[in-house]
């Protein structure tokens, strides 16, 4: 099963096509042997065969729609989402902390909108992206101190910080309820971020915006930000107590 998770995890939105070889390298697993499990994996439906190239099968997708958790947050989320997305004709989106990672629910985009390399099921280090500030600085002290203990090897453009001055940014995040991250992933961009508290008070999720860095000012975005995560969250515990 380990071995299976490997071979499927070795897919990513930017690499969403792999041959048997290629597979074999990111998996660091011998060609014979991921020969076997990907052809049990396409028997399944788990993989798809296109010509010597190999994508990710719609039976894995039919799989994961049924996981209530995250899919139910993203249909709470969605309709606010776009009106998130269509208030500040720019992209909209929804975040969970995943490790030491945020995984990418949804992503609303707008006509002529900022630079943005978000990727629905994609995955960006929490600590170069605003979601990920969010979510970090609403955490358990036991959870924060865990994740900053973890390597934080560059990703892009953001700041190189240590742990003091780290945690004094999330305590000031914490404090001020959002998170600005101007040109972290694209120097033309800016994202902010707000957290959507769950039914035990800490953030669950993040809905964040990015937006053009030219021009950027912080209140129109939190006039619209802010009350839509509040009422997804207000949604999402009553989804707890119903």
């Amino acid at each position: 099963m380990s071995r299976a998770v490997r071979v499927l995890e070795a897919f990513e939105p930017s690499r969403s096509e792999l041959t048997l070889t290629q597979v074999a390298a990111r998996t660091s697993m011998p060609i014979a042997t991921v020969h076997g499990i990907v052809a049990e994996l396409v028997e399944l439906g788990l993989l798809e065969r296109r010509g010597r190239e190999l994508i990710l099968g719609v039976r894995l997708w039919e799989i994961a729609v049924r996981a209530p958790g995250v899919f139910g947050l993203r249909e709470l989320a969605l309709p606010h989402l776009e009106q998130v997305r269509d208030g500040l004709k720019q992209h909209a989106q929804l975040g969970i902390l995943q490790e030491t990672e945020v995984l990418y629910l949804e992503r609303l985009s707008a006509p002529n909108s900022a630079i943005n390399f978000t990727a629905v099921g994609g995955r960006m280090p929490w600590y170069a992206t605003s979601s990920g500030l969010v979510l970090v600085a609403d955490a358990s002290p036991e959870e924060q101190h865990r994740i900053l203990a973890m390597p934080r090897p560059r990703y892009s453009s953001e700041p190189q910080e240590g742990n003091p001055a780290l945690m004094a940014r999330l305590a000031q995040v914490r404090q001020q309820g959002h998170a600005v991250t101007r040109g972290y992933v694209h120097h033309d961009s800016t994202a902010v971020a707000v957290p959507v508290r769950g039914p035990y008070g800490r953030a669950a999720a993040s809905l964040a915006v990015v937006v053009p860095s030219e021009g950027f000012q912080l209140e129109p975005v939190l006039g619209v930000l802010v009350p839509a995560a509040r009422t997804v969250g207000e949604e999402l515990r009553k989804s707890f107590t119903a």
